[in-house]
């Protein structure tokens, strides 16, 4: 990738957590450089120069730039370091806010009938996905199953699993294409499916996630025997998320059912073998 490409991709994820277009490109070019003046920017960055200044000045309101009050003024970003932990406190904040916001609104009422066991429920996006597989992990009372890819196990999906095995749960959990990846979970808790078994679940190539065909499964997630979520790999679709999963609850859920009786035959295999 070349530097043009490299600072458009920042500029693109420096807009993500609130900067517009001219304050991004502004901060890109300024982390480039020791210091400079608004021409300089402006020539670096494509900014144009009667832009700059309210570009810079926004950033300095955000503590990403100071300023040396000089003719001509002169701005530079601050560190590197300082800079994203600026980024990850200001992210936390308006996340918290929204999520102090929309717990503060009132439920509506619109009058419809409870079908949970019937009801089926698409996700899309590994990081959609991760968060609703920790958030079962957190909250279950009884049994934890899962079979994972390592390509979606991340460290925080891992902890999630070592504390719901600390919670002394009924946890049983086969993390494929990596064993270093089980290393840090407790020895107890972690089986290893068959080759039979994984293709039976849809696990059709295994490796760390390296070589998984399109809509090869990814996860297979069981809680409490009531709750199931489903993750299949679609890098090689032409659709632009990563991954997509089926979620459903209710212990006669078909997709329950059907999960909850795969893993469970494994499991009993295994303890019969």
């Amino acid at each position: 990738m070349t530097d043009s490409a490299h600072a458009d991709d920042v500029v693109e994820q420096l807009q993500a957590f609130g900067l517009q277009t001219y304050e991004a490109r502004c901060f890109v070019a300024l982390s480039r450089v020791p210091q400079a003046t608004a021409r300089e920017i402006s020539e670096i960055s494509d900014v144009p120069r009667t832009r700059v200044y309210d570009a810079v000045g926004t950033l300095e309101d955000a503590g990403l730039v100071a300023v040396q009050h000089t003719k001509p003024q002169v701005f530079r970003a601050i560190g590197l370091k300082e800079a994203i932990e600026t980024l990850r406190r200001t992210y936390e904040s308006q996340l918290q806010s929204i999520h102090d916001s929309l717990e503060a609104i009132e439920p509506a009422t619109v009058g419809q009938t409870d079908t949970t066991d019937a009801e089926v429920w698409t996700l899309s996006g590994q990081s959609a996905i991760a968060a609703r597989t920790e958030q079962l992990l957190a909250e279950a009372d009884d049994k934890v199953w899962v079979v994972a890819d390592a390509s979606v196990c991340d460290s925080e999906l891992l902890d999630s699993i070592e504390t719901a095995a600390s919670r002394e749960l009924r946890t049983r959990i086969a993390i494929l294409g990596s064993d270093a990846r089980t290393e840090r979970l407790p020895e107890e808790i972690v089986f290893e499916p068959s080759k039979a078994c994984l293709r039976s679940l849809g696990f059709v190539a295994t490796g760390g996630g390296t070589d998984l065909p399109s809509n090869n499964v990814t996860r297979l997630v069981v809680v409490d025997q009531r709750e199931a979520l489903i993750g299949t790999d679609t890098t090689d679709v032409q659709i632009e998320v990563d991954e997509q999963s089926v979620y459903a609850a209710g212990e006669t859920n078909s997709v329950v059912v059907m999960a909850r009786n795969m893993l469970a035959g494994q499991l009993s295999a295994e303890a019969d073998s």
